[in-house]
C-alpha cells in the first residue's frame, strides 16, 4: 500500500514540476529556465527561474533535501573535482612523456645514421 502511495506522490510531484517548467515568467512572459542549485544549502536541487535576473521569478522543482544529504553532497563534489584535476594533471604528464619519447627516438635515429 505504501509503495502505491509513494508512486502516486512522485507522479503528482512530476506533474507539478512539468507545469512549473512549462509556465512562462509571470512578470515578463519569457520562458523560464530549469537550473540546478549547487550551493552548500541546496546541493543538486532543481529550480526554475526567469533568464532575466530583474524579474526575480523563482520556484523550486524539488523538495528540500534531508540534512544528511546536505552534509554529504558537497564533500562528494569536492572529491570529484579533486579527482578530475588529478586526471587532467596526469594526462598532461603523459602527453609530455610521449613528446619526450618521440624526441629521444628522433635523436637516436640521427645518431645511428651519423655513426654509420
Amino acid at each position: 500500500m505504501s509503495s502505491t502511495s509513494n508512486v502516486l506522490r512522485q507522479a503528482r510531484r512530476n506533474d507539478i514540476s512539468n507545469r512549473m517548467e512549462d509556465s512562462p515568467c509571470p512578470v515578463c512572459g519569457n520562458q523560464r529556465d530549469q537550473q540546478t542549485s549547487w550551493t552548500p544549502v541546496n546541493p543538486g536541487r532543481r529550480f526554475v527561474a526567469c533568464p532575466k535576473k530583474k524579474c526575480n521569478d523563482f520556484d523550486w522543482l524539488d523538495p528540500p533535501m534531508c540534512k544528511r544529504s546536505v552534509q554529504i553532497i558537497p564533500g562528494l563534489l569536492r572529491m570529484r573535482n579533486k579527482m578530475e584535476e588529478e586526471i587532467s594533471r596526469r594526462k598532461n604528464n603523459e602527453k609530455m612523456l610521449r613528446i619526450g619519447l618521440g624526441i629521444s627516438w628522433v635523436l637516436f635515429a640521427i645518431l645511428w645514421v651519423w655513426k654509420m
